[in-house]
């Protein structure tokens, strides 16, 4: 009974440390399988003695490295995977007619980000912090490649 259970504690570490390399992230998994093995082979020792003991760290090493080397090779972590791939684009400010200290209006609530309405462009802008409400005008303070930065138009 009692090497029936160790084999078994040994298997499931395995499988464990196999479903962490491939599936599960996060090293819970991988820690239980790996302290599952541990204790199977300490028991091993205690239990059965050291030359029995050496084996079976011998054997899960070796089956241990043999079932992550073909688990890797056979790809099996494909089937896991996305295969979609992304055709979008980041934002570009190149063609928009704007320059750093035009107003412009506020489509939605930029909170710190949003949408503004740049002649007839709509774009995305930042808040340098602000919270700004929808319909106020701003000012551009930054033109980047990606990125428009815009701070509220103080009141007179």
């Amino acid at each position: 009974m009692t090497i029936a259970l160790i084999i078994t504690l040994i298997v499931f570490g395995i499988i464990l440390l196999i479903l962490e390399i491939l599936v599960l992230p996060g090293l819970i998994s991988g820690i239980v399988g790996v302290m599952l093995m541990i204790t199977g082979v300490l028991w091993m020792y205690s239990s059965q003695g050291s030359t029995a003991g050496h084996i079976t760290l011998a054997c899960t090493a070796a089956t241990s490295g043999a079932a992550i080397l073909y688990a890797l090779k056979s790809r099996a972590w494909e089937r896991f995977g996305l295969k979609g791939h992304l055709e979008g684009k980041s934002v570009s400010t190149a063609g928009l007619p704007i320059s750093v200290g035009d107003e412009v209006i506020t489509m939605s609530a930029l909170r710190p980000m949003g949408t503004i309405l740049a002649g007839d462009h709509k774009a995305e802008a930042e808040t340098t912090g602000e919270m700004v409400d929808a319909g106020s005008t701003v000012i551009i303070v930054k033109i980047t490649p990606n990125k428009i930065i815009v701070k509220p138009k103080p009141n007179n």
